[in-house]
């Protein structure tokens, strides 16, 4: 028996879909919801199996969808009769099941009925529902056969390091010929600042300025190019200007980047606003884990980090207990009077992860690194860049000792004359 939500944003096809549902035996139409706020509300109830929606729903999003699958509930989508070439492979990157088009509604039922039992509350497919090689973005690059991953850097108060792991892991990615997008999600802290690029231009609410979804062409010009491989999405230049982001558009820009690339997102430490709405900078941080394939958990090794990392971690798995957490223990030292396996006794009693990573305290690299304007990844010999090495084989295994290849932005511009490059 499916227990199907209904969500046609006043769509025409909406009343022959009722129709055929009505009259289908094994499914039962539990309610048509009349917005986004509605069909989740609906769905916390844990009554339903399965929400049918427009794919033109205002509010639908990577983040609305991912609420859904967590509450049991798998999304189809019925789509319009002028569907973008690329639609359907975005609309299973944000987690849609399936995508029955309007002028074929009597295989609604049978899509419904088809779907596996579990599919509704396993996490949200990262893969494509067809294949889009060959549809090519504003620049005429082609598409990927495999899209990327979303690797969102996270950690608790305290200045643990995220920035400086964010941007390493980024930095080490394109070493290895992997096009990746660095995202700064963080409006405490600058990545910008860490590469150099001091470009007074937001590139996120650049990219966030157009109507949904979020098009490739306006995040091709809005990221800015540090090298053949890495590009970087600016973050907001202060914590207030968040209230000129729609909901939800950080997940958009997320899910079209990672059609194309790998990306890296640097946030913010806070993961419930004042009074637990989903508001403010702690907006974007919760928008960011809803999106990630992967989770990096940034600690500092010292007593009170650890502590913080443990309640962390806690308030991590309370929400995000499908998305797999790596942890990464920095500035790792001697001096501590701790082993590795002292701290990954502690670390494993918090909490269970995928896998436990250790940076050492290397200053000087850091030092060097953000004086140069670069990534610690960059910083030869240095162990740090060693530790971040080894995280990012674990993260990405296909790009273990990778060479490096051709050009992998060819689309995005590079720095304009504003933009100052420091070695």
């Amino acid at each position: 028996m499916r227990c199907v939500l209904v969500l046609a944003s006043g769509a025409a096809w909406e009343s022959d879909a009722l129709d055929r549902l009505r009259e289908a035996s094994g499914i039962v139409v539990l309610k048509r919801c009349v917005d986004v706020d509605d069909l989740l509300a609906s769905a916390a109830t844990q009554q339903a199996d399965v929400a049918v929606v427009s794919s033109d729903a205002p509010g639908l999003d990577g983040s609305t969808v991912q609420a859904l699958r967590r509450h049991g509930v798998g999304v189809v989508a019925v789509t319009g009769t002028h569907l973008r070439e690329d639609a359907e492979a975005r609309l299973a990157r944000v987690g849609v099941l399936a995508a029955v088009p309007e002028t074929d509604l009597t295989s609604l039922p049978g899509a419904l009925l088809a779907l596996a039992d579990h599919e509704a509350a396993v996490p949200a497919p990262r893969t494509p529902l067809a294949d889009a090689p060959g549809a090519g973005d504003a620049g005429g690059a082609p598409r990927p056969a495999e899209p990327g991953r979303v690797t969102v850097v996270w950690g608790p108060v305290g200045a643990p390091g995220r920035t400086t792991v964010a941007t390493a892991i980024a930095s080490e990615l394109a070493r290895r010929s992997r096009a990746t997008v660095l995202v700064d999600a963080d409006p405490h802290a600058s990545v910008a600042q860490h590469l150099g690029v001091q470009d007074q231009v937001s590139g996120l609410l650049s990219a966030a300025r157009t109507a949904s979804p979020v098009q490739a062409e306006r995040l091709a010009a809005a990221a800015r190019g540090v090298d053949d491989h890495l590009a970087l999405l600016t973050g907001l230049p202060r914590p207030e200007r968040q209230v000129e982001l729609r909901d939800g558009v950080l997940g958009e820009i997320l899910t079209e980047l990672a059609l194309t690339c790998d990306v890296v997102v640097d946030t913010g430490a806070d993961l419930l606003a004042p009074h637990g709405l989903r508001d403010g900078v702690a907006g974007l941080t919760l928008e960011a884990l809803e999106s990630a394939d992967e989770v990096v958990v940034v600690g500092a090794a010292d007593p009170v980090g650890l502590a913080r990392l443990a309640r962390g971690l806690v308030q991590l798995r309370e929400g995000w207990s499908d998305t797999p957490v790596r942890v990464v223990v920095n500035r790792m030292r001697p001096s501590l009077g701790w082993s590795r396996a002292d701290v990954a006794a502690m670390v494993e009693g918090f909490a269970s992860v995928s896998s436990l990573h250790f940076l050492p305290d290397d200053r000087q690299a850091v030092d060097r690194a953000l004086v140069a304007a670069r990534s610690v990844a960059h910083e030869e010999g240095s162990a740090l860049a060693g530790g971040v090495r080894e995280l990012v084989d674990a993260l990405h295994p296909d790009t273990y000792r990778a060479q490096p290849r051709g050009a992998g932005w060819p689309r995005l511009r590079r720095r304009t004359a504003g933009t100052v490059r420091q070695r």
